[in-house]
């Protein structure tokens, strides 16, 4: 006898329910391969600031090692990439990672970026989230501390 499986159900619940907290002057974006995204209003044909977060499914316990790890391979891999900081620290409530780093791009001049990652388990699966916020160089000398602001409203509910 066939069986039917759902999207969400047991076997495969659904993403866990994301939160940000952003100032009145941000409002939502569309964004490829994000669940939820966020930009500044800004001066048309200038760079947007924004916060774009991503999940990504891994079977129940998928370590939260693993993924830092592959954060910091991929930040690392950058060409021109300065690290600004990393450190372990509280992301959605439980145990997460931030790391920040600028790059050259030659569309802007330099983008400044900061991810923080954690895990979320929840029944058979475990999602990375990863909230990533991004300004241009010169925006991230005002701005960084907005951009840090809205990462670290980030809640969730499973």
């Amino acid at each position: 006898m066939p069986n039917t499986l759902t999207f969400p159900g047991d076997a495969a619940p659904g993403f866990p329910s994301i939160g940000l907290t952003v100032p009145d002057d941000w409002s939502p974006l569309a964004a490829p391969g994000a669940v939820l995204a966020a930009g500044k209003a800004v001066e048309p044909g200038t760079f947007r600031p924004n916060i774009v977060v991503a999940v990504t499914r891994f079977t129940a316990g998928y370590p939260l090692q693993a993924a830092i790890d592959e954060v910091v391979a991929r930040v690392e891999a950058i060409p021109g990439v300065v690290e600004g900081g990393r450190e372990e620290l509280e992301v959605l409530g439980r145990d997460g990672y931030r790391i920040e780093f600028s790059y050259p791009d030659e569309r802007v001049g330099t983008l400044m970026q900061g991810v923080r990652i954690a895990v979320v388990e929840n029944g058979p699966i475990a999602d990375l989230v990863q909230i990533t916020a991004t300004a241009t160089g010169s925006q991230a000398l005002s701005l960084w501390g907005e951009l840090r602001e809205i990462q670290s409203s980030a809640v969730t509910t499973v």
